[in-house]
């Protein structure tokens, strides 16, 4: 496919995706009523949306917790903006972790 060529399709699925926006329909239902294949589109969206996307860096203090009473609890607390803050013990679950911050990024 030639550049022209990638151009033009790009801009097919940009007036789409905002025609689609626009609707208030489901993408499904905006690719079928306008004879669009819905994985063309979600493909579209998802590499246009991908270089609209802007990483937003939050400061986050970090403080070492040392409970002289208790050695087994000492750790990691991450205070975020807005009195939320995330204790972190010694024993801690790899795995809980990366789900919680996965849920706090999409906040």
């Amino acid at each position: 496919m030639t550049k022209d060529q990638q151009a033009r399709n790009r801009r097919h699925w940009e007036v789409h995706l905002k025609a689609s926006a626009k609707s208030g329909l489901s993408r499904a239902e905006y690719c079928r009523r306008n004879s669009l294949s819905y994985h063309a589109m979600s493909y579209w969206h998802k590499r246009l949306s991908g270089e609209n996307t802007r990483q937003t860096f939050v400061p986050v203090k970090m403080a070492v917790i040392h409970n002289e009473d208790h050695q087994d609890e000492t750790g990691l607390r991450i205070i975020l903006p807005g009195k939320l803050s995330v204790s972190v013990r010694n024993n801690f679950s790899p795995t809980t972790l990366d789900r919680l911050l996965t849920v706090l990024e999409n906040r």
